[in-house]
């Protein structure tokens, strides 16, 4: 028989509360029951982390939105290990420099290669890479390495999304869109 494969509900980009007053209900109804959440970036508030928390226990890392009073809280990068699988975790952000060399570009482009090579230099050890920033969700392997964008939960981009990833025998991800 098959281990039980863990559930993790991956987001990133809530801005709560300069984009959205508070977490939407509905987020907490698709996160229940997970066994872990992952937050990408750009919480803009710790109360997010409590109320993450009080859904399953809950790994975030700084964005390029976040205060300092949040940013002083959360590393820049964390890696955390989850049924054996080491998941690497990185609001996307890079320097202006190689951000210009391809944040024009979408997820496909070869320019975009540089951005998969960034986070892999940075995440060395990382079977699956989370991050955030650009609010478009993507879940794409690049080089044996399971990148994930869970796309935002704020406006005002395109409608709120968030990633189940499960993690057991095999990686399975899948963008759900929040109601």
């Amino acid at each position: 028989m098959e281990p039980r494969a863990h559930r993790i509900g991956v987001i990133a980009d809530t801005h709560v509360p300069s984009a959205l007053r508070c977490l939407p209900d509905s987020l907490a109804a698709a996160l229940a029951g997970v066994d872990r959440i992952v937050h990408a970036g750009d919480l803009v508030s710790l109360s997010v982390l409590d109320e993450l928390n009080a859904i399953a226990p809950t790994t975030a890392v700084v964005g390029n939105c976040d205060p300092p009073e949040v940013a002083r809280h959360l590393p820049a990068r964390a890696t955390v290990e989850i049924a054996g699988r080491r998941v690497g975790i990185q609001h996307g952000h890079q320097s202006h420099f190689l951000q210009n060399q391809y944040i024009a570009y979408g997820y496909d482009a070869p320019e975009f290669d540089l951005f998969y090579e960034a986070m892999a230099t940075q995440l060395p050890d990382a079977e699956v890479i989370v991050f955030g920033h650009f609010h478009t969700p993507i879940v794409r392997e690049w080089h044996g390495i399971l990148f994930i964008n869970p796309g935002s939960v704020a406006p005002p981009h395109a409608r709120p999304t968030f990633v189940m990833l499960e993690i057991g025998e095999r990686l399975s991800a899948r963008v759900d869109l929040l109601a």
